[in-house]
């Protein structure tokens, strides 16, 4: 049971029905109390003048009877035809107190005691007072005495009754209206409350598909507010996860061609060699093929270990000066082997002895030279130029990778730098984890160093970064 209960108060569509209940609830006693506060005030107000007008009346009445000599007993059947609303009386006493007459729809004489009277003609002045009967039905008095001081009569004492069954009724009455108004709010903050929260809802159960691997699943948008745009943000972190799922496989499926294709290399290699099927002479031949596949795999590795440094945040820069120019003609000396291959020729401009001295991090600077000249190699054309060049200006200096390959489609140009993602699955070329150009992003940004690719299919591809300068004055590092 407490389970039960902990699991439905837990759902943000009963809180959010029952916070409305509660400030519906909370609204409506503080409405109709203030309310009937004010209603009461008013129904007082209008009891009191509408007191003061009849004794007004009567005073006035009684002063004309005795101007033109009326009969005592003309005054009073008169005044007993008088229009007064029921539950309310008239007690008229003279000078000592004693009651002259009565007249009226109630017979209220035992709420008008002698001390009332007594102490309006010791003050000369009106008096209220409120009574209650047996039945809790309240009793207004007011007494006033007459203007005139030659009349017998002296004061005037006007009763009403306000019927407790009256005030019930207004309470019932506002019960009655607060139920029913709580009632169709109560109806409509439940229709919006699950208008409001089936969204939410939905979104629960696609992510919970979406845990289980299901990344197609989307949430259906049917508004701008902020539940709409947190629909959005869903829907475009579902897309995003596909998106990485598909690169997740594309990169398993990468990575497992090329750990095979060597390790399958490298054990025909190895096998030929222990069963001596290979001619007199070539073994060296065949040690010198099983090295190069083994350095294929070196780098494979390395590569995933930089994008697991990456990720952990732990890939450091050492910045030192040194000259770049020198440290590209190391790395295109490296990777002769390679360029040879392809019959390549590649050239490093401008071809003069000038030293370009840069303050960065040399052994990263030549990965991302390494990457891109690999990059630049595997899509080149056999016997395709390549350029390497260095432009100086007055602080900083541009490298550019130059090669004449097939191009990058315009629409690609974007997720080259994307991780796992391979520029050449448009093309006829399937090498490559998709990695390198990732590697390369992430080493120039750490070194706040921008690059830039500029591309035409058919024309070939050159890529450029820049880099500091190491100013003349300051002592090297």
């Amino acid at each position: 049971m407490r389970l039960v209960k902990s699991i439905f108060l837990r759902s943000i569509f009963v809180r959010l029905f029952l916070t409305y209940i509660a400030i519906l609830f909370l609204s409506f006693f503080v409405w109709s109390n203030v309310t009937f506060l004010l209603i009461k005030h008013d129904m007082s107000k209008e009891r009191r003048d509408y007191a003061a007008y009849q004794i007004g009346m009567i005073q006035r009445y009684i002063e004309n009877a005795h101007e033109q000599n009326w009969d005592k007993n003309i005054l009073v059947a008169s005044l007993q035809i008088a229009d007064l609303r029921p539950g309310s009386a008239f007690y008229v006493f003279d000078g000592d107190g004693r009651l002259m007459y009565q007249f009226g729809k109630a017979n209220l004489r035992h709420f008008v005691e002698d001390s009332f009277v007594r102490a309006v003609l010791e003050e000369g002045q009106t008096i209220r007072a409120e009574k209650s009967d047996p039945n809790e039905n309240r009793v207004n008095l007011t007494a006033s005495p007459m203007g005139s001081e030659h009349l017998e009569e002296k004061v005037i004492v006007f009763a009403e009754t306000f019927f407790r069954y009256e005030s019930n009724l207004m309470k019932y009455r506002f019960v009655l209206a607060g139920l029913a108004s709580i009632l169709i709010s109560g109806v409509c903050i439940f229709l919006i409350s699950k208008k409001m929260t089936d969204p939410l809802r939905e979104m629960n159960r696609k992510a919970l598909e979406i845990a289980k691997g299901r990344f197609d699943q989307r949430v259906s948008v049917r508004s701008n507010d902020e539940i709409g745009q947190l629909g959005n943000a869903f829907n475009y972190m579902a897309e995003e996860l596909a998106s990485l799922d598909q690169l997740r496989k594309d990169f398993v499926a990468n990575v497992s061609h090329d750990l095979r294709s060597p390790l399958t290399s490298i054990r025909g290699y190895i096998k030929a060699l222990l069963d001596k099927t290979i001619p007199p002479g070539k073994e060296l031949h065949y040690l010198q093929l099983v090295n190069m596949q083994i350095e294929r795999l070196i780098k494979l590795v390395n590569d995933l270990l930089d994008i697991t440094r990456l990720d952990a945040g732990q890939l450091e820069l050492r910045r030192i000066r040194f000259d770049l120019k020198e440290r590209v003609r190391k790395v295109i000396a490296a990777m002769e082997p390679e360029f040879a291959r392809k019959k390549l020729s590649i050239a490093l401009l401008p071809d003069t002895e000038e030293q370009v001295h840069v303050f960065a991090d040399p052994d990263r600077i030549d990965q991302v030279m390494s990457n891109l000249l690999q990059n630049a190699v595997q899509f080149s054309p056999v016997g395709g130029p390549l350029e390497v060049r260095l432009e100086q200006s007055a602080e900083r200096v541009r490298v550019s990778v130059v090669d004449e390959g097939p191009g990058i489609p315009r629409e690609e140009l974007p997720h080259i730098w994307e991780r796992f993602y391979k520029a050449d699955k448009a093309r006829s070329h399937a090498v490559g984890t998709g990695i390198g150009l990732s590697i390369v992003k992430h080493i120039l940004d750490l070194h706040g160093a921008p690059i830039e690719v500029q591309s035409e299919v058919g024309r070939g591809s050159t890529f450029t970064f820049t880099l500091p300068l190491f100013p003349a004055d300051r002592d090297p590092v």
